[in-house]
């Protein structure tokens, strides 16, 4: 299967259970949304066969990021990347914002199963953004701008309970996304969820 691949770089993860970790980000093109504050460039790219996914992974870190745009587009040519990079000896992340349901077979292959559900911040509209039935387990994470966005979190993770739910805030700005850590942290602790930062925006990479 031939993929359209946006980007294949290495940096560390900066958001999510694995922040922080070393990893190859896998980014395919294109997205089922259209997310106001969408910060990523995910609609250009190359044909690139699996092969040649591999080999560029390859030399990176054991941990490999698949993301987008909108990675379960890619179908169950998910599944064969999955499983390729699995049996290379990399551990495979996914980054997905839930509205589409996984292929059967790739739950398995996944480290971090990451589900990122878009609020109304984001412009989308709401029949556009509800999570798909038959999710594999993972946390929700949430892009907020300010505390009013909390609520709407938590009747999103009302209807998925069991999750564990991250916070993180929106912009790419360091000292505004630092300032919005601050005025978050209570309530986001209030309710026992974790306050995370989008840890590459403040230390400027990618």
């Amino acid at each position: 299967m031939t993929y359209q691949v946006n980007e294949i770089f290495s940096s560390l993860q900066g958001e999510g259970p694995a922040i922080g970790m070393p990893a190859t980000f896998v980014r395919l093109s294109g997205c089922n949304l259209r997310c106001s504050y969408c910060d990523t460039r995910h609609e250009s790219g190359r044909p690139l066969e699996l092969d040649e996914i591999l080999d560029l992974a390859a030399p990176g870190p054991g941990r490999v990021v698949i993301t987008g745009g909108e990675p379960m587009l890619a179908g169950g040519g998910l599944v064969d990347l999955a499983g390729a990079l699995a049996k290379a000896g990399k551990i495979v992340d996914i980054e997905t914002n839930g509205t589409i349901a996984p292929p059967a077979g790739l739950a398995s292959l996944v480290g971090n199963y990451v589900i990122s559900p878009k609020l109304s911040n984001s412009g989308v509209p709401p029949e556009e953004r509800l999570l798909a039935p038959g999710l594999p387990p993972g946390p929700l994470k949430f892009a907020v701008d300010s505390v009013d966005d909390l609520e709407e979190a938590a009747e999103v993770a009302a209807r998925h309970p069991g999750r564990e739910v991250f916070i993180m805030p929106l912009g790419t700005e360091p000292l505004a996304a630092v300032r919005k850590m601050a005025a978050l942290r209570g309530p986001v602790q209030e309710r026992g969820w974790r306050l995370l930062p989008r840890l590459h925006v403040l230390l400027g990479v990618r």
